[in-house]
């Protein structure tokens, strides 16, 4: 698995792109049930849209 920088920051930068859009994180490119690295990048974009775009109290459900 190898992660350039650069394709951590543009995976970062998609993320925020995303949210400043309102996107749904379903756009998100990275397959999280991918490669390590797909894994990895989708944390990355992820991580970076929920930062700009948290969700609403009461709309996650954590009783799976």
């Amino acid at each position: 698995m190898s992660i350039t920088p650069e394709d951590m920051t543009r995976a970062k930068r998609a993320g925020r792109l995303a949210a400043r859009r309102s996107l749904p994180v379903t756009v998100c490119p990275y397959m999280v049930k991918g490669t390590d690295r797909d894994r990895a990048l989708a944390h990355l974009w992820l991580s970076a849209y929920l930062a700009h775009r948290p969700p609403e109290p009461g709309t996650v459900d954590y009783s799976g």
